[in-house]
């Protein structure tokens, strides 16, 4: 019999439990090669990819296929915030579908379709336990994140180099990986979480040891994101995250030119954004940006109706029912997903998104935590929290919101595997991964 020491946190004492004999570890190829595969269906990388409908539908089955996980989690693992994840859920997954069948006239099936968006949250419990299974190792999970990462970028390429125009679409409904319009041309909207995960590692890393060759890497990487990916919001998203992270990180004459390049940068935006240049700015961001007015205040016209709409928001429709949001507002060009937190309030209301904003929240504290060993991937997982912030102002929390949920699992495992003498966390009936 093993029994774990009682541990202190936060002033209460995790109780010594009495467990199995621990479990013999799997190969380190096998753990790695799982890691690789396991990850991206955690990561979303395929959710919306119509163009491969195997892993398209592989990664919408697998919250569902992932209920054991979870439920092992949250009966055999003490994990960070369990209540607000398990508040979360219950909220978006049962109150929320109701209030939709209220607001906008929703059937007991639509209204619960349209949660398979929000299933993703319980990332932070299935992957969380998936990891105590494995048990992989700190470099293990770093070099599947760099994998992935450099992955993305050379699949993107590729994709680029060797893909008809013809095989390009306008139309979503066919490809959401292969994409034309007439603003920005050609490009390939490609998955993105490990992509920029990547960056911001390469920044850390530079950060840490002032390794020069993660500069051009960094700089590729940009560069294809612009040449190819053409999304300027996750653009200005990597790029201000990055900043502040070698801002925050620089020393001695280091932090000097770090702050006089941000003090450059923010005077070019304050030129960019000035009303001299506001015309050709608005001409640069084409119909986009007035779309995105559009939807906004017909969100807010709809929830000025009652107050309870503000409280609870009034849910969302599919794009399979007969009566579409758009139809509902008289207006064909109203995207949900394109308004930031205001389509949250608009679907979930004021107590939804203040659940959502604090899983976030828990989520930065959570790697903030991990990264005090001063490891760049623990860093990077932070600052890909901070990013997903930043972008949110523009994308909704809920369009991948796997990616900060397996961010959290994966830096709660990486503080937990990280402590010196760490007992296993196989070794514990109730393990505490806190």
């Amino acid at each position: 019999m093993i029994i774990d020491l009682a541990t202190r946190r936060r002033g209460r004492i995790l109780r010594p439990v009495r467990a199995a004999a621990p479990r013999r570890a799997l190969p380190r190829s096998l753990v790695a090669l799982l890691l690789l595969v396991v990850l991206p269906l955690f990561g979303q990388t395929f959710h919306y990819m119509v163009d491969v409908p195997p892993l398209y539908a592989l990664s919408k089955a697998w919250p569902v296929l992932t209920i054991p996980l979870a439920v092992y989690a949250l009966a055999q693992i003490e994990l960070p915030h369990t209540s607000l994840g398990v508040a979360l859920l219950a909220y978006l997954v049962a109150i929320t579908p109701a209030v939709s069948m209220v607001q906008l006239g929703n059937g007991l099936t639509d209204a619960l379709a349209t949660t398979v968006k929000v299933w993703p949250f319980a990332y932070v419990f299935s992957l969380s336990a998936l990891l105590v299974l494995l048990r992989p190792t700190l470099p293990q999970i770093r070099g599947a994140l760099v994998v992935l990462g450099a992955g993305t970028f050379v699949v993107m390429l590729a994709l680029w180099l060797v893909m008809p125009l013809g095989a390009y679409a306008t139309d979503p409904l066919k490809s959401k990986l292969l994409m034309y319009d007439f603003e920005r041309g050609y490009r390939i909207f490609m998955p993105m979480f490990f992509g920029v995960l990547f960056l911001l590692y390469l920044t850390r890393r530079f950060c840490a040891y002032r390794e020069w060759w993660t500069l051009p890497l960094f700089l590729i990487g940009l560069l294809l994101m612009v040449w190819i990916y053409k999304q300027r919001t996750v653009l200005g998203g990597v790029v201000l995250v990055a900043g502040f992270a070698m801002l925050t990180s620089a020393r001695g004459w280091w932090r000097i030119v770090a702050v006089a390049a941000a003090v450059l940068g923010a005077i070019a935006l304050a030129v960019v954004y000035s009303g001299l240049l506001a015309d050709h700015v608005e001409k640069l961001l084409g119909a986009s940006l007035s779309i995105r007015q559009n939807s906004i205040a017909l969100a807010l016209d709809f929830l000025e109706v009652t107050p309870l709409r503000w409280l609870l928001g009034v849910g969302a429709i599919t794009r399979f029912s007969t009566v579409t949001l758009a139809d509902l507002l008289g207006n064909s060009q109203f995207y949900l997903a394109d308004i930031g937190w205001i389509g949250v309030v608009f679907e979930y209301g004021v107590i939804g998104a203040v659940l959502i904003a604090a899983f976030y929240v828990a989520a930065f504290r959570t790697a903030r935590r991990a990264a005090r060993d001063g490891d760049p991937m623990a860093q990077a997982l932070a600052d890909y929290v901070l990013y997903a912030l930043a972008t949110s102002t523009v994308y909704s929390v809920v369009f991948t919101p796997g990616e900060v949920a397996s961010v959290m699992a994966l830096a709660v495992y990486w503080r937990t595997a990280g402590r010196p003498n760490a007992p296993s966390p196989m070794h514990s009936a109730r393990s505490p991964l806190t």
